[in-house]
């Protein structure tokens, strides 16, 4: 049996509360534009994306994330500014950016990544650019408008500390995804 999972740095309240009210604002704006925004719950930080795991290779994930997690200390990260990927004028993703000036959290996804390709899951060969994606967009060809507005809107910054990564497990329905916590790790503990 094989589950969907991915690593994580869950966002503060404040930071959940002022994006579920950009979403809504964004929404109202823009009732008709092909986008899929991601429930305000739902919202957090991927650090890696493993995909379809077999159930026996968990425990081996979980060891490496608290293993990573122990040797990290807590450290500060600001939610801030709007973007989206590829541009703003054909736009596949909306997104907030993601500010960690110490390198940190640069440094704890690589390791992870590391870690992980020698459990055999294949390493990212993209750099690593840290963003919270707000919104899938359907149809590109239609969200030029919505992709401009966005990226001129300001959001942030919301700071908060990251103490620890969280394993989700990512259960795919027709309403959508949701997500179920597999395991809690500590920073620096």
């Amino acid at each position: 049996m094989k589950k969907r999972i991915f690593i994580a740095i869950d966002i503060s309240d404040e930071t959940r509360e002022a994006a579920a009210n950009y979403i809504k604002r964004m929404t109202e704006e823009f009732p008709n534009a092909p986008v899929k925004w991601e429930r305000p719950e739902k919202l957090h930080l991927t650090i890696k994306f493993l995909g379809s795991t077999k159930e026996q290779v968990i425990p081996d994930v979980i060891d490496l994330v608290s293993q990573n997690a122990q040797s990290c200390h807590p450290f500060e990260i600001s939610i801030g500014g709007t973007g989206a990927f590829p541009s703003a004028k054909n736009p596949r993703i909306l997104w907030f950016g993601i500010g960690e000036p110490t390198g940190a959290l640069k440094d704890l996804a690589e390791q992870i990544d590391k870690d992980c390709a020698a459990l055999g899951f294949e390493s990212e060969t993209r750099a690593f650019k840290p963003h919270l994606t707000l919104a899938r967009i359907r149809d590109p060809r239609h969200a030029g408008e919505i992709g401009t507005a966005h990226a001129a809107n300001e959001f942030g910054p919301f700071r908060f500390m990251c103490d620890r990564l969280v394993i989700y497990e990512s259960h795919l329905g027709r309403a959508g995804s949701t997500y179920e916590r597999l395991h809690t790790a500590t920073l620096g503990s």
